[in-house]
């Protein structure tokens, strides 16, 4: 019995050892070296891999870029009301944050909204006037409705969601809500 449990274990021992190496660039074996060592193309050549022979292939239908945060909401009406229930920050109000969104809110939002959010920007000359975020119109607007009108846009508003990405947005909504604290 004895004999049988010593020979598996010196056997993995033997493996064990072989297997190491004292030297510390050498990476050891390579299971598979030709998923190691890819062919790689460049991005406009010529290949035999695709159909029309060209390197570059099309995203597969329904994939989503790394990074990006599908917007799940319509354009009416009911959709708006449905984000304004739905969209919630999941992270914590921090000073950072705020003045994250301070900084963004000077860069996109300013020229329209004002330095205080009461719709008197630069632009605000030629264009009509943005109502106040403390106002009428806006005071009772959740967070869900302002993330929705930075995507979408509202009245003369034009969406920014390319300017802005998701924790960008939530940033600025933060800075909008101390702004709404101003009177």
């Amino acid at each position: 019995m004895k004999n049988s449990f010593r020979i598996p274990v010196l056997l993995i021992l033997l493996v064990i050892n072989l297997s190491c190496s004292k030297e510390k660039t050498e990476p050891g074996y390579e299971y598979m070296p030709d998923m190691v060592y890819s062919q790689a193309y460049e991005a406009y050549s010529e290949s035999t891999l695709t159909k029309d022979g060209g390197a570059m292939m099309m995203a597969p239908k329904g994939s989503i870029p790394r990074g990006y945060k599908p917007f799940l909401y319509g354009d009416t009406d009911a959709e708006r009301e449905r984000a304004a229930k739905e969209l919630v920050d999941q992270r914590p109000s921090s000073p950072a944050r705020i003045a994250r969104g301070k900084y963004l809110y000077e860069n996109a939002c300013l020229v329209c909204h004002g330095v205080t959010g009461q719709g008197d920007g630069p632009l605000t000359k030629k264009y009509p006037e943005p109502p106040a975020f403390n106002g009428r119109a806006l005071r009772d607007y959740t967070d869900g409705n302002l993330y929705y009108s930075i995507v979408k846009g509202f009245g003369d508003m034009p969406s920014h969601a390319a300017q802005l990405d998701d924790s960008d947005r939530w940033d600025v909504i933060l800075y909008i809500n101390e702004l709404k604290k101003m009177e």
